[in-house]
């Protein structure tokens, strides 16, 4: 019994020597875990020179250049009205006939008083008739053409210019009374023009013949298009000082309407060779320039800006790689993934 004892008792010390010897129990080697960063995915564009402009816009809305209410002086029936809604005339075209008695009637007068006039012109010429008797039946086929010439006028009515027609008051056959409206409304299309306000710091960049840009969403072979100053009001209006001015807009196919807003941009200046990026790319005066896969934070000094650019003067260099999207959150120094170079 005391044997056994003194044996357990050695044992115990022999382990207890052993562990401060520095002698180790085997162990199970640890799992490394190597976390990889995640990557941004981030498009970009190069710094690049390119014309600056800066515009003022000026909302407005087009218009037919030119529109007139056709039809007779006085009351008639409507004899044949040949046209209708939305066709097409050419200027000089007759668009409508009036009852044409009264017309008949005059004829016949004006046949006897020309007849009468031509013979008493031939007896002046030759000394046989005196000049106050030859004055008289002058004036008197004179007031009578001008009736005839009336009359025609408003029996056959026909078109002041080319254009579409786009109102009848009445149909063949009807009685046509004028109350302030014409028996066919006429407008012309091309050109349309735009009639614009504006103010004293506009106006001087303004003279007529300058092309400006205009901007119409509704048009459907392109938003964007070119106009002409027709001319520019020298004086301003009492009211609100404004300078009024119209603006020619071509329109051969007829695509445009009366009534589209447009956006009449005005060159107030022009700046060449400016070094722009994508006003998207700035996130408060700075930009993320990408090289590898890096995108670093780079302040940057900023000139003109327009709508979509902004003009750098420092900070980046030409054909540097700017990121214009996923850069709102973006951290300095962010591994990124450019998925896509925007053009």
């Amino acid at each position: 019994m005391k044997t056994k004892n003194v044996v357990s008792i050695g044992m115990c010390c022999l382990i207890a020597v052993s562990a401060m010897s520095g002698c180790k129990l085997p162990q199970k080697k640890k799992t490394e875990i190597t976390a990889e960063r995640i990557k941004v995915n981030v498009t970009t564009v190069p710094a690049l020179r390119r014309t600056l402009y800066q515009e003022r816009k000026i909302l407005g809305y087009l218009a037919a250049y030119r529109e007139t209410d056709l039809g007779p002086q006085s009351p008639g029936r409507v004899k044949s009205l040949p046209v209708k809604i939305g066709d097409y005339v050419q200027q000089g075209q007759i668009v409508a006939r009036m009852d044409d008695v009264q017309l008949s009637a005059t004829e016949a007068q004006f046949s006897q008083v020309k007849s009468q006039y031509d013979r008493t012109k031939n007896l002046y010429e030759s000394g046989a008739t005196p000049k106050i008797q030859f004055e008289a039946i002058e004036a008197q086929y004179k007031a009578m053409k001008r009736q005839m010439e009336n009359l025609d006028e408003n029996t056959a009515i026909k078109a002041s210019f080319s254009g579409i027609v786009t109102g009848k008051a009445c149909e063949e056959g009807e009685l046509f009374t004028p109350m302030g409206k014409g028996l066919v409304h006429l407008i012309q299309l091309d050109p349309l023009k735009i009639d614009l306000d504006l103010d004293e710091q506009t106006v001087q960049y303004v003279k007529k013949g300058m092309p400006v840009r205009l901007h119409v969403e509704q048009a459907s072979d392109s938003g964007e298009l070119i106009g002409t100053i027709e001319w520019v009001n020298p004086q301003a209006d009492r009211m609100g000082r404004n300078f009024s001015a119209r603006v020619l807009v071509k329109n051969p196919n007829k695509s445009l309407k009366p009534g589209y807003f447009v956006e009449v941009r005005i060159v107030l200046g022009k700046k060449d060779n400016a070094l722009v990026i994508p006003r998207g790319a700035i996130v408060d005066d700075q930009v993320f320039v990408v090289t590898g896969a890096i995108a670093r934070s780079v302040k940057v000094t900023l000139g003109w800006l327009t709508d979509e650019f902004a003009e750098v003067l420092s900070g980046i260099a030409e054909n540097a790689m700017v990121v214009v999207t996923g850069n709102k959150a973006l951290p300095d120094s962010a591994q990124v993934n450019v998925v896509q170079t925007a053009k």
